[in-house]
């Protein structure tokens, strides 16, 4: 049981928001649960953002503004984090919403279990205003190395707004800033918590709306996001090796570079691919039950591949350009 009310501290990021911050904002202002900081960075927006959350500080004590030189999420959120005094950590993104019971129902679960990490669910919504849970595999409790299998196998999420954590936990284990990895870099602040967990606990209901405003593929994904990627899962598969564990999630890291081999498809130079059709066609032969988690497009690619490199070549330009031009054609 909770036998005290803990300061949560919920830092969020700001950059050129203006378009979305209010609601955000709102939704931290408005939740049933009182002793919160709200720490909002704004990391050099060039539109009304700092305007904004100046106005929401002037209606709410609990409301610190750090205003910085524009250097990207990853040193935004590690301004929030050195001036945060909250016994726990919720990282909220300036676009998305919490539900109104969110921190009291994480403050609970922290308090009863004493977990390093509460992993939460939370809610897709999209521009069309339809919205659907997202999916996480129940459990009670795991270990950070058991829970960390479940990312790589899809059945968890990296995100680090959806784990909610003391901050002495994350102030210990988080000790590697990558700043110049901006797409992915959950997942390198995130894997440096999650192995380092000895308790992971899931709340079972959602905690916030993750807003997706523009879901297309050109805007979820371009040339510069793409090798931002690539340089995340080198980081990743470098600090594993480090660790040892690379061959413990052996399964899990072959899953996961299939699938962001077929997402590189469409955006990597032709000279790179050869590199991952060698991979995949490997880590098939290792994991032969990987082919039952790929489509039938991509199981045709492994097959034309295993006959013909150039004929897989083909294939895959013909699905890239299928894909762009149903892409534009949507957005038109």
């Amino acid at each position: 049981m909770i036998n005290e009310n803990p300061l949560v501290s919920i830092i969020i990021p700001v950059y050129n928001g203006e378009r979305y911050l209010w609601p955000c904002i709102r939704s931290v202002i408005c939740q049933d649960y009182i002793n919160i900081e709200i720490i909002i960075v704004n990391d050099g927006s060039c539109d009304g953002s700092l305007s904004i959350i100046n106005q929401c500080k002037e209606s709410d004590i609990r409301i610190k503004c750090v205003d910085k030189q524009h250097e990207g999420l990853v040193l935004a959120r590690v301004a929030g984090l050195s001036v945060a005094t909250g016994k726990y950590i919720q990282h909220l993104d300036a676009d998305d919403t919490l539900l109104s019971d969110a921190i009291s129902r994480l403050v609970y679960k922290a308090e009863e279990t004493k977990a390093d990490i509460i992993a939460a669910p939370f809610y897709f919504c999209y521009k069309d205003k339809t919205k659907s849970l997202s999916v996480i595999e129940q459990f009670d409790e795991l270990t950070g190395i058991e829970y960390y299998e479940r990312i790589l196998t899809e059945r968890a999420y990296w995100s680090v707004w959806s784990h909610f954590c003391k901050r002495e936990f994350i102030a210990t284990y988080y000790t590697c800033v990558v700043p110049e990895i901006s797409y992915g870099e959950d997942a390198i602040l995130m894997i440096q918590l999650i192995l380092n967990a000895q308790k992971v606990v899931l709340l079972s209901d959602p905690i916030l709306n993750y807003n997706r405003y523009d879901i297309s593929m050109t805007s979820a994904m371009n040339k510069s996001k793409f090798a931002q990627l690539r340089a995340c899962e080198t980081w990743i598969d470098t600090y594993l090796e480090d660790k040892r564990l690379k061959e413990k999630y052996g399964f899990g890291l072959a899953q996961r570079q299939i699938r962001i081999a077929f997402i590189s498809f469409y955006w990597q130079p032709f000279e790179d691919t050869e590199q991952d059709l060698n991979r995949m066609a490997r880590n098939l032969d290792i994991y032969p039950e990987l082919i039952t988690l790929l489509t039938k497009r991509e199981k045709m690619i492994i097959r034309c591949y295993r006959f013909s490199r150039l004929l897989a070549r083909i294939l895959i330009a013909c699905n890239k350009l299928r894909y762009r031009i149903k892409t534009v054609s949507k957005n038109e």
